[in-house]
């Protein structure tokens, strides 16, 4: 080489480490045919992961401090990623899905519906209609938990935040909305991906189907509550008769029809399906650890007695009282966490533990996998309640919990999810034992939510004065 020769330009950004894949497909084959696996090997590489989908890249973050960036300290150079945007043609621009300035003012409008006041008084409603619904369980009886657990939390979000009584529709609602997470293709995120969805005129129109039966109920409900003209102090009435302070003019204070759809269906779907999914898979675990179980017996039997004559129902009041309810529920989610993966997309350059993260590039994050972190989380795999003591929690990062993802966009339903979801766990298992029927093999079902495949066919066992387990 003489010294007129350029020397090769040295990068000053760490290499990621790569994914293997297909020369083609690069990591879609192996993400097709087992997403949550795929995502846990590819963790194993190394901090942060390169995974090609053909000619785009992904990269997988698994550390709560690389998490924080993309969520809390850097959000603005991020925005919704592709999985959210795929959802658009069916939840519109609500909450979930929309984008700055409409998502900022959507958040502002909603915010008061899970204040502390508000979530205190949702408490009695959770109570009755869990009690209500308990009262239709026969002992001994061979139950999906699953579907029992997503029309009652699908009722009980109808009354909580919007007024409504929808037990009549529960089933059929719950039917469409099964079906449309069940056509949502994990193939099919980008902007490839959603191309070719358009093009799909048989799936298009399988879904306008199911989605009709929502938007018959939301509208409905919509239509209802616009006629009256009250304000009921529920959601339902926030969004319809909402008006945004900091708007320029009358057409700008009223929700349109259509974002009040979106902004009511988003709300309704979100609020049932992650406590349903978060309940399922806490009482399969409890299945399968009758010595936890016990533990939680002897906490809910304290506050409620005999469990075939519970002395009363459960009110905002017992949670303090409930702290290894509140264990069991916090441990089932990190093992399982509804919300499984979220995604970013990158609109500026961003640099990541060294790493150049370019612009238009997609950045994945993903709670079940920082949840099974063994620097962070010691036998990550078992089960264990203890883990979420409260003097245990302080030695962990923020980040390596995160259920309920973080930054401007997290789950604004976080309180309403938690108290649901303790009162819940709390007066389903101070009735029945929950025991998986014999030969039933979990599997995951992960596409927008992680249901289990297949739903959870168990035995409900009718509970009795000084039973354990």
């Amino acid at each position: 080489m003489t010294t007129h020769e350029a020397l090769p330009a040295i990068s000053r950004f760490a290499q990621p480490a790569d994914f293997p894949g297909h020369w083609l497909w690069g990591a879609a084959p192996a993400f097709n045919a087992d997403p949550v696996g795929a995502m846990m090997a590819a963790a194993r590489l190394g901090r942060v992961v390169r995974m090609r989908f053909l000619n785009s890249h992904v990269y997988l973050l698994r550390e709560p401090e690389d998490i924080r960036h993309v969520l809390v300290e850097n959000h603005r150079a991020y925005r919704k990623g592709y999985g959210l945007q795929a959802l658009k043609p069916i939840l519109g621009e609500g909450l979930l899905t929309s984008e700055p300035p409409l998502h900022t003012r959507q958040r502002r409008m909603i915010q008061p519906a899970f204040h502390r006041q508000r979530i205190a008084a949702y408490a009695d409603i959770i109570a009755r209609y869990a009690d209500e619904h308990l009262a239709t369980w026969q002992d001994g009886a061979q139950l999906d938990l699953h579907e029992e657990l997503m029309r009652l939390t699908m009722v009980i979000v109808a009354r909580c935040l919007f007024d409504v009584d929808v037990s009549r529709e529960a089933a059929q609602v719950g039917r469409a909305i099964t079906d449309l997470i069940q056509m949502f293709d994990l193939n099919r995120i980008g902007p490839l991906g959603q191309f070719i969805d358009r093009l799909d005129l048989r799936k298009r129109r399988e879904r306008s189907r199911r989605l009709k039966v929502l938007d018959d109920l939301i509208y409905a409900m919509i239509r209802s509550r616009r006629r009256e003209g009250v304000d009921h102090g529920d959601l339902l009435s926030m969004i319809v008769l909402a008006q945004d302070e900091e708007a320029t003019d009358t057409a700008d204070r009223h929700m349109s029809e259509k974002l009040a759809r979106d902004e009511v269906l988003t709300l309704f779907i979100a609020g049932h399906e992650t406590t349903a999914i978060a309940l399922t898979w806490t009482f399969y675990l409890l299945s399968q650890h009758p010595e936890v179980e016990a533990r939680l017996h002897e906490e809910v039997d304290a506050l409620l007695g005999d469990p075939l004559h519970p002395r009363r129902l459960l009110t905002w009041e017992d949670l303090p009282s409930l702290e290894y309810t509140r264990r069991v529920f916090t441990e089932a989610m990190r093992l399982y966490p509804p919300a499984w993966a979220t995604s970013r997309l990158a609109i500026a350059d961003d640099e990541i533990a060294g790493v150049r993260i370019p612009k238009g590039t997609s950045v994945l994050v993903s709670p079940y996998v920082t949840h099974r972190l063994e620097h962070l989380w010691p036998e990550p795999e078992r089960f264990e309640p203890d883990r979420f003591a409260p003097e245990e929690e302080h030695r962990r990062p923020k980040f390596a919990y995160f259920p309920f993802g973080g930054g401007p966009r997290r789950c604004i339903g976080e309180p309403f999810a938690w108290m649901e979801g303790q009162l819940l766990l709390a007066t389903i298992a101070h009735r029945y034992r929950l025991r998986v029927m014999p030969g039933y093999v979990a599997e995951l079902d992960p596409q927008i939510t992680l249901r289990p495949r297949h739903g959870m066919p168990v035995l409900a066992t009718r509970r009795r004065t000084g039973t354990r387990g």
